[in-house]
């Protein structure tokens, strides 16, 4: 009996959880920049990272309780690696991939119409560049090379969801995406170069989702 009872009790709460949860699925895109780091090899520095470009992408999320969802995001970005130094400027042809779990805190409760929110995750970001030119006029500090690096990804971020109609919802966020920098898809070819500070990609984004 007491068995009976305790198993009915846990097929409520499961199914009252489940009800409870509010499902998301939509798309995004937007248009971002980075601050990217120094290779300094004294007396020379330059930076070494990626040139701003526009990125698109999948969220698939999930409200756990009032207050708290989560999400998993993601993004394909344009641009391959870049490389700068006394005002020269080399540049490949590539893409990235990062993929992210965030939570997210929001202001307002999941009845509300306009829910602001904060997020922050983590997750990995998968750089891949293919290069043009077998010439390369800053080799002798570092090289752009066509191969595929993942590094893990930090994310934090902010934005706004407003519920119209029909399970609609629009959105729009800020994301910053920290990474080291893919040191096999920007090699330095001096030995005693020093990186200096992360990859960070600054994205706003704008969407539209179906809540479910």
């Amino acid at each position: 009996m007491y068995s009976t009872a305790f198993r009915f009790f846990l097929v409520a709460a499961f199914s009252s959880l489940c009800l409870a949860q509010t499902w998301e699925l939509g798309v995004e895109g937007g248009y971002g920049w980075y601050s990217n780091p120094s290779l300094i090899n004294p007396p020379d520095s330059g930076r070494a990272g990626f040139p701003p470009r526009a990125a698109v992408g999948v969220v698939f999320g999930e409200d756990l309780y009032n207050h708290l969802g989560g999400e998993v995001r993601w993004l394909f970005r344009f641009g391959g690696p870049q490389l700068q130094l006394n005002g020269i400027t080399e540049s490949a042809l590539g893409y990235t991939n990062t993929v992210t779990y965030d939570f997210l805190f929001h202001m307002t409760p999941r009845e509300s119409k306009i829910r602001p929110f904060v997020a922050a995750g983590a997750g990995i970001k998968v750089y891949t560049g293919s290069f043009r030119d077998v010439n390369q006029p800053l080799a002798n500090f570092a090289v752009l090379r066509p191969v595929t690096q993942v590094e893990p990804a930090l994310s934090v971020g902010t934005g706004v969801k407003y519920l119209l109609p029909k399970h609609i919802q629009l959105r729009v966020d800020f994301r910053v995406l920290m990474t080291p920098l893919p040191d096999e898809l920007i090699r330095p070819t001096r030995p005693l170069t020093r990186i200096h500070g992360w990859v960070y990609d600054f994205l706003p984004l704008a969407g539209v989702s179906y809540i479910f």
